[in-house]
């Protein structure tokens, strides 16, 4: 984990409420939710839940590999769930620049080297950012053989073990800063380091690196404690034993 990833200071606007009220308590309650025929799938294909919503249609659902690239077509919405379209300039200023809404388009054009440019444009990014970064771990992602997360779930002791890493520089024996954590709510905490804040939104637990072992996919938004300018990304809590400790992989 790169260090200074939970206390630096960003350009992204803040995401707090992009996981509220969207946690799957079952396979099976969230299976009942699948939200269109076009999504449908074989009953018998493995399916991964997902927590909290990221596109138009999802839902905390079970959903197979095919169904998040399904999902890739869909408006990237924000954390109200409202449609989002992010403005991007051509890499060619001959060009004029263009607007994606979808993951697909996003990407297509961020591979070709298109970017945004204003700052509005850069806020609205963050949620293009956290919703195909997410949804392209989804695809990969397959039922975990084992896992020392129980129930799939963070623990306040992991997210802990995260908090002390990043508040201790190289030389240090211990964190030099106070620290906090929070559960502001089922799968979504708050680590305060010092004067640095970064929240936690639990995604979904699998097996992302094809280790056998369940990590937990998550987005971290991280800012100055009671401040509007954050930083985001998408990756992996691994836990590789039943003690811990934690750490976090931006993918």
């Amino acid at each position: 984990m790169a260090k200074g990833l939970f206390v630096g200071i960003g350009s992204a606007g803040a995401l707090a409420a992009a996981a509220a009220g969207y946690y799957a308590t079952s396979v099976r309650q969230a299976a009942v939710n699948a939200p269109s025929r076009a999504l449908e799938a074989n009953a018998s294909d493995p399916c991964i839940v997902s927590r909290i919503r990221l596109v138009e249609g999802m839902t905390p659902a079970c959903f197979t590999s095919a169904q998040y690239e399904a999902l890739r077509d869909r408006s990237v919405i924000s954390g109200a769930g409202d449609p989002v379209t992010v403005n991007l300039e051509a890499p060619d200023p001959t060009k004029e620049g263009a607007a994606a809404r979808t993951c697909a388009e996003y990407d297509a054009m961020t591979e070709q080297g298109w970017y945004a440019l204003s700052n509005a444009d850069m806020r609205r990014e963050e949620y293009f950012k956290r919703a195909c970064g997410a949804l392209s771990m989804l695809v990969k992602g397959r039922a975990a053989v084992s896992s020392h997360f129980s129930l799939g779930k963070a623990a306040k002791e992991d997210v802990l073990s995260l908090a002390e890493q990043e508040a201790i520089v190289f030389g240090e024996p211990e964190p030099s800063v106070s620290i906090e954590v929070t559960n502001v709510e089922e799968g979504v905490w708050r680590m305060t380091i010092g004067q640095g804040e970064t929240m936690i939104y639990e995604i979904a637990h699998a097996d992302f690196n094809g280790d056998g072992l369940g990590e937990i996919l998550a987005y971290m938004s991280t800012g100055p404690a009671g401040g509007t300018a954050r930083v985001g990304a998408i990756g992996l809590i691994e836990k590789n034993a039943s003690g811990g400790p934690c750490s976090f992989t931006a993918r």
